[in-house]
């Protein structure tokens, strides 16, 4: 009976949560309609618009203007029409490249190539410490890595349906090339594998993160003298 119990609370408490976030995603939409402009699918893997808001103010509250982005969509457009009006530059790295020439084909009829580079960076393997982990091919990467330090780390990607944990390398291959103070946010916290994700790299840098549900994402802001060992 007991057990029952349990799954009624959690099937009530996450029809609550589902109806709050459709209402935040209604608001997010309209608070993105300055920056709308020409149809791009959103598609099931994309952002909750309400994540992506959270990007565009922390964008325009803190100044970033080095943001790299894993895994590219819609937010890669929004972000990039906001860069255009405040200045700044956008690498997207994205494992499909059917992917890649939609978005390109995108940017170059807004008119956004100044402000958005797109890498195609297919699944490859990378070492961390004493591990291989699937993730992007480090090949690709080198342009993300150097010149400037990353003010703004957006974790979208690589997809994770058939692999919880491939989102895992992304923090710590980057971690060296943030700056104090940059901001670091990973989409899709309601699931299981993200949350893993949050806590080992809380564990392993130093870092805390704000389990945003409503809009999807963990939001963590890097402070000067956290954890560089891996």
């Amino acid at each position: 009976m007991e057990l029952v119990r349990h799954h009624l609370r959690r099937a009530y408490w996450s029809h609550l949560r589902h109806g709050a976030q459709y209402r935040r995603d209604a608001w997010a939409m309209q608070a993105l309609a300055p920056l709308a402009s020409p149809y791009l699918p959103w598609t099931y893997f994309a952002m909750r618009p309400g994540g992506v808001v959270a990007i565009l103010n922390d964008i325009a509250i803190n100044r970033r203007t080095h943001i790299v982005e894993c895994g590219g969509g819609v937010s890669t457009l929004y972000i990039a029409r906001l860069l255009r009006e405040r200045g700044g530059h956008l690498h997207t790295v994205e494992q499909s490249a059917e992917w890649v020439d939609t978005l390109m084909q995108q940017i170059g009829r807004e008119g956004l190539e100044k402000w958005v580079s797109i890498i195609h960076a297919p699944i490859g393997e990378i070492r961390l410490a004493d591990q291989v982990h699937p993730w992007y091919s480090p090949a690709a990467l080198s342009s993300v890595t150097t010149g400037r330090k990353i003010d703004l780390l957006v974790v979208d990607g690589p997809v994770a349906e058939r692999a919880p944990q491939i989102r895992y390398p992304a923090l710590p291959y980057l971690h060296r090339s943030l700056a104090d103070g940059a901001m670091v946010i990973l989409d899709d916290i309601d699931r299981f594998g993200e949350q893993q994700i949050v806590t080992r790299w809380e564990h392993e840098l130093g870092l805390r993160f704000e389990r945003r549900y409503l809009n999807g994402i963990a939001v963590a802001s890097v402070v000067p003298g956290a954890k560089t060992d891996r």
